[in-house]
């Protein structure tokens, strides 16, 4: 059996790593909701990209709107210009500048459509990977609900954890006590007292010296590990 003390020990172990399992869980949801916010934002500048290209193509499709029109009036003041004209070779001149604002027009009008067409055909893909964008940024602002609450849980649960640890601690030898954290601020990382078993300490899995695995045996005594310096006991 071991020390008294070392299974008081013991308890205030299993309760120090419950607390730390807590408070670890705790501040990884900080990160855990900026990740979700970093998603929403993508996803959200996503759609406002694919919004603004959609718009850009329609302001496109407005300037060849207005470019046709220009055209148009183009031709309609030629051909008062014509009827105003008394000499052929001018006469000539508008009819071919009439010719070409035509041709000009009809390839505005060939753009334009098919402009109109791929408009369409964006606007299409544009409202379906909308809705999916809209689907998952809801699910993730879902999780983000279930993260404060997963939040306010485990503060009441540190709260809990804390007064437990505490409530363990009482009436341990102050020896004891204060060599438990000692070694805690020294290994940093649990656990801080572990059983000799076959000559080896359970926490480093190393051989420890005869010495300590004999002495480890005497009760009254704090004995730490010769590799890894936690607190030992058989």
């Amino acid at each position: 059996m071991p020390d008294p003390q070392i299974e008081k020990l013991l308890i205030v172990q299993n309760r120090d790593m419950a607390l730390q399992k807590i408070e670890q869980e705790l501040s990884r949801i900080p990160q855990e909701r900026a990740l979700l916010d970093g998603k929403i934002r993508a996803e959200e500048a996503n759609v406002e990209s694919a919004r603004q290209a959609l718009k850009e193509k329609e302001v496109q499709r407005n300037e060849l709107d207005t470019e046709v029109k220009a055209k148009e009036a183009e031709v309609q003041r030629f051909q008062t210009q014509q009827l105003q004209v008394k000499k052929n070779d001018e006469y000539r001149a508008l009819t071919h500048q009439i010719e070409q604002a035509k041709t000009d027009i009809s390839d505005l009008e060939e753009r334009e459509i098919e402009l109109m067409l791929e408009i369409d055909s964006v606007s299409e893909v544009f409202e379906k990977d909308k809705k999916e964008i809209e689907a998952r940024i809801e699910d993730q602002r879902r999780h983000i609900e279930l993260l404060g609450e997963k939040e306010k849980n485990l503060k009441a649960s540190v709260d809990q954890a804390k007064a437990d640890l505490s409530s363990s601690r009482e009436g341990i030898d102050e020896s004891f006590i204060g060599h438990y954290d000692r070694v805690r601020k020294l290994v940093k990382r649990a656990p801080y007292v572990a059983r000799i078993e076959s000559h080896n300490c359970s926490r480093c899995h190393l051989r420890v010296s005869n010495e300590i695995s004999r002495d480890a045996l005497n009760h009254g005594e704090v004995h730490f590990c010769d590799q890894c310096s936690c607190i030992v006991y058989a």
